[in-house]
């Protein structure tokens, strides 16, 4: 990296800096930043606001690029057992400088390319603010190596550096988990649907876009068991599901004899469509509202069937960079949008035992096209749907699983991103219905549609009107 020591020499005879950094709890911090270290800006306060939000008690967290050592001095405060490692010695020296708490943080002159199958193990956490700007391809703008180490990055990129860190056996513990700040690029969406593939649940859990510049805080951690009961004929998989099948568990059939959707309309399957049920929620209440489940429902199948296919899994942006053949008709269907056809359909249903809630989630996508009761249904695929009840099962545990140490997934975000992807399936000027009198969409709005009814204008969710 950069273009040789000359200009690293120059950049580190400059005096160091005083700043003062207010974290995401508003506390401030008085520290001493040396030359050729990155100071703490709106990125790092936005990837210790993620970090506070980690479930359960402290345990060891691995910083991968501590820089001033500010996240690693906060997080040992609020009782964690932190590790920072810096390529960068006057990284390493100014993040000792500035640890005035008691808390246990370690500072080691290291790269991240040197973490291999002898560092030490058992991480509850990895966390890393990962470079995130292409390296300078005019050599007058070329920074230091060792600025350059911790702004931009080349040859393999950080999201495949931390998933080949994470994989060593032993390096996570059993419910450990990776938090990273990411670019929203094309790169980074890319190297993520490669972790979707090798089994990685993905949530974003932090957003921020200043300009042109969209970032985003992220945590992936291998999710539910694959473990499905498959069947090779049932009347219907929501109705063999039962009081023994735990969150996560899943049951797939060959055959759905009397399948049904919403309002107890029939959903007829065909040899290689694909007929499941997933528990997604329970015993605890959930903490998402039932519009919000039905989006992240969706979601999920939608993301689903692009990763099965090949398709760039938009993971962490709300919009969509490439052009995609589905989208989502409220409240959770899925349509082909070149076809305007259905091909998915999702069920969700609850139950409840005191003070335990239960959601299940009934999905049946289509192969093959076909007609039902006159009208036309499209497919995904003539050649059938092998393994895409894997990818089905990866995203959902990426929306609901309640993990140990993984925060919620950002509720604001969720919407953003369901109704950019709904609103490719055109839904403004369609004739709806909404308590049982017709409508005609007018707007589509950041959250909510604009209705025009008998009863005038009116804001409300999607959820709330019918076909």
């Amino acid at each position: 990296m950069g273009i040789g020591p000359d200009r690293e020499v120059e950049i580190s005879l400059r005096n160091s800096s005083s700043i003062i950094w207010t974290d995401s709890t508003g506390k401030k911090w008085d520290i001493v930043v040396p030359p050729t270290v990155y100071p703490p800006r709106e990125d790092t306060t936005m990837l210790h606001k993620a970090l506070c939000r980690i479930k359960g008690s402290p345990g060891r967290m691995l910083e991968i690029g501590t820089g001033s050592g500010v996240i690693g001095s906060s997080m040992a405060e609020r009782g964690w057992k932190v590790c920072g490692i810096d390529i960068n010695p006057l990284a390493i020296a100014s993040a000792r400088g500035n640890h005035q708490n008691s808390g246990i943080f370690e500072t080691v002159e290291l790269s991240v390319e040197e973490i291999g199958e002898n560092f030490e193990k058992s991480w509850d956490v990895i966390t890393w603010n990962t470079p995130y700007l292409e390296l300078p391809k005019d050599d007058d703008d070329r920074l230091g190596p060792f600025e350059e180490a911790a702004l931009s990055w080349e040859d393999v990129h950080p999201i495949r550096r931390l998933l080949d860190i994470a994989s060593i056996p032993g390096m996570l513990s059993e419910n450990g988990c990776v938090i990273a700040l990411v670019s929203t690029s094309k790169d980074t969406n890319y190297e993520l649907s490669n972790a979707i593939l090798e089994g990685w649940s993905i949530r974003t859990i932090e957003t921020r876009s200043d300009g042109g510049e969209k970032t985003a805080v992220i945590s992936l951690w291998k999710g539910w068991k694959w473990g499905p009961h498959f069947k090779k004929s049932v009347s219907s998989t929501m109705e063999s599901v039962n009081e023994d099948t735990q969150v996560g568990n899943c049951i797939i059939s060959q055959e759905q004899t009397a399948g049904y959707g919403r309002k107890n309309s029939r959903w007829i399957s065909v040899k290689g469509d694909l007929t499941g049920t997933w528990r997604i929620i329970g015993p605890e209440p959930p903490d998402l509202d039932i519009q919000s489940i039905h989006m992240a429902a969706s979601l999920a199948i939608f993301n689903a069937i692009c990763t099965w296919k090949g398709k760039v899994f938009q993971s962490i942006t709300w919009t969509n960079t490439n052009s995609n053949d589905y989208s989502i008709k409220w409240p959770n269907d899925i349509f082909c949008s070149t076809t305007n056809t259905k091909i998915a359909g999702i069920l969700l249903e609850a139950q409840s035992k005191g003070n335990e809630i239960w959601i299940t989630c009934g999905i049946g996508i289509n192969s093959k096209p076909r007609i039902v009761e006159g009208e036309m249904k499209g497919g995904v695929s003539e050649t059938g749907l092998e393994g895409l009840e894997k990818h089905v099962h990866i995203h959902l545990s990426s929306w609901f699983e309640n993990h140990e140490r993984v925060p919620d997934a950002d509720k604001k975000f969720l919407h953003r991103r369901w109704w950019n992807v709904a609103s490719n399936s055109h839904i403004i000027g369609k004739n709806k219905k909404y308590k049982n009198q017709p409508c005609v969409v007018s707007k589509l709005l950041h959250s909510q549609l604009q209705i025009y009814s008998t009863g005038g204008k009116t804001d409300l969710s999607g959820i709330e009107i019918e076909d």
